[in-house]
């Protein structure tokens, strides 16, 4: 079956491609040997004095919402395409025209419901219509007034297909062009594929909905919409119907009693809560899905797209940004490659050089002059010429911040983020140093150490094994074994130097935790002096290996 519909979809895809010019790309890749000629349209559009990126963006349109929301995504990836054509993708459009739907009719038969029992009125006239879904106004027999995003028909099957075309060129152009290769152009299918399950997925979005709303339990100045679950599924999404001004309108602003600038620095402040204490922010704060309420609460729609930060790479961002802020190069580069997918860096002093570059252009900047977009686009650079891959939220993060730099420069010219962020940079480093964050790395990285020293009978076991069915092989060839026994010598010592010095700590921290009298200036006198000796200990191991290095 789906090789049915690659085939009927590949006629298209070729036929759209053929109509662009794009015919030396067709036989190259050899995908119009495996289908009759009658499959595809030769009509073409006069493309003498469209660019090369300009055909693409039109076919792209033409070729339907996978491959114009694989554009969007791509329009923000100036580490690895051309800015040319990142700038004629960002003129994508997703407005198609609406399908004809009876919606009485398909929420009946979505939801296995009588609309008159549930429903006042629904209007017949969509409000939006994307490429996924369309937008309908409607009035509960309660009163309430909601909005229905209902999926179009079909659409899972259309970009069903689609993904597995993108997959088969993806491999296909991975193996005849090493740039393709270099781009990673399978890994970025899959993110685009993962992107799109979700995308497509209403009931994903409901659930992003309540996400949202648990993180902001409490918080007076949000308010998230509220959402029927018993009217909502996996292709059609009830939520509440608001009215606002757009974050941008500063006349409707102020009739609500704010000024611009208070409504840029709490809307600030409140995309970085969600991105470095919550990891979990809106993908795409544009203006037209962010209202500040009459009430003087900011309300976030459309749900669709959300970044998430997993513990560990929010770690590792905090990493980055700290050493971001103290100019520490070296460490900069160390967070990166901890945090990348995918990196082929030639020369770490070069991506070094470039670093610091952009150090120099924050020192060198006057706080109301720095522009992020900037700073966001020459570390962008920087990735493409060190060929570093960074995970997808990564990207929906540079977006996120540039649209709402975009927005609050538009707001107070005033505005600077990078001012911002340093408090939240600062909170972060504070917290990362708090006795009970220490103890809980330590004992982390103890069970660690632990279930690699349980797992060591059984892997001495399999190698017990293989030396008695005299299956073992190994090669090897040894040079300056006496250097090599001297450095493993000095390494055993200071790991255990490490260890004792990691238990001491961890003893320590408990016993302060714990309040353990007898105490001095009310500090726990056994705690203190475990992390008087773990200090110790610890100057000791540092001098020694600085003797050593001389």
């Amino acid at each position: 079956m789906e090789s049915i519909k690659k085939i009927k979809r590949i006629g298209t895809v070729i036929s759209i491609l053929s109509k662009y010019g794009f015919d030396d790309f067709i036989s190259r890749t050899k995908l119009e040997k495996y289908l009759p000629n009658n499959l595809f349209n030769r009509l073409s559009v006069n493309t003498s004095e469209l660019t090369f990126y300009t055909r693409l963006r039109l076919a792209l349109e033409e070729l339907g919402p996978a491959y114009v929301k694989l554009g969007q995504m791509m329009s923000n990836r100036e580490d690895i395409l051309p800015a040319e054509l990142t700038v004629e993708l960002q003129k994508l459009q997703d407005q198609v025209p609406p399908d004809i739907m009876n919606i009485e009719e398909k929420m009946e038969r979505e939801l296995n419901i009588s609309c008159k029992e549930y429903f006042d009125y629904i209007d017949p006239i969509p409000l939006a219509s994307a490429s996924i879904s369309q937008v309908y106004k409607a009035r509960l027999i309660t009163g309430e007034v909601v909005v229905l995003k209902i999926k179009r028909e079909h659409i899972d099957q259309v970009i069903a297909a689609d993904i597995l075309i993108m997959k088969d060129l993806a491999n296909i152009l991975e193996k005849r062009y090493d740039a393709m290769r270099r781009m990673n152009l399978k890994q970025i299918v899959a993110s685009f594929e993962s992107n799109m399950n979700r995308e497509l997925s209403l009931l994903s979005e409901f659930n992003n909905i309540e996400k949202f709303r648990k993180n902001f339990l409490g918080n007076e100045g949000i308010y998230v919409p509220k959402t029927y679950r018993d009217l909502s599924n996996n292709n059609v999404l009830c939520m509440e119907f608001v009215e606002g001004a757009k974050i941008n309108d500063k006349e409707k602003i102020r009739s609500y009693g704010m000024t611009p600038k208070e409504v840029n620095d709490f809307g600030l402040n409140n995309y970085l809560t969600q991105i470095l204490e919550h990891g979990y922010f809106h993908a795409d704060p544009h203006p037209g899905n962010v209202f500040l309420l009459p009430n003087k609460k900011f309300c976030f729609i459309d749900f669709g797209s959300m970044g998430t930060i997993m513990p560990n790479e929010r770690d590792n961002l905090e990493e980055i940004m700290t050493n971001f802020i103290l100019k520490d190069a070296k460490r900069v580069i160390r967070s990166i490659k901890k945090l990348a997918i995918f990196y082929e860096i030639e020369d770490d002093n070069s991506l070094e050089r470039d670093i610091y570059e952009i150090f120099d252009i924050l020192d060198n900047t006057t706080i109301n002059e720095i522009n992020v977009s900037v700073i966001i686009e020459k570390l962008k650079d920087v990735m493409q010429r060190n060929h570093v891959m960074m995970p997808e939220f990564i990207y929906l993060l540079f977006r996120g911040i540039i649209i709402v730099e975009g927005i609050g420069k538009q707001m107070d010219p005033d505005m600077n983020i990078v001012t911002s962020i340093k408090p939240f940079a600062l909170k972060l480093s504070k917290e990362k140093f708090q006795p009970k964050k220490i103890l809980d790395r330590n004992i982390k990285n103890i069970r660690t150490i632990y279930e690699n020293f349980s797992s060591l009978p059984d892997d001495l076991s399999v190698l017990f094994e293989k030396l008695k069915a005299d299956k073992l092989i190994m090669n090897h060839k040894v040079e300056g074994l006496d250097e090599m026994r001297i450095t493993l010598q000095n390494l055993g010592n200071r790991l255990v130097y490490a260890l004792i010095i990691a238990a001491f700590s961890i003893g320590s921290s408990i016993l302060i935790m714990a309040d353990m009298p007898p105490k001095i200036f009310n500090i726990p006198v056994l705690g203190f002096i475990g992390f008087l000796i773990s200090f110790v200990l610890g100057i000791t191991i540092i001098i020694s290996i600085y003797k050593k290095d001389r």
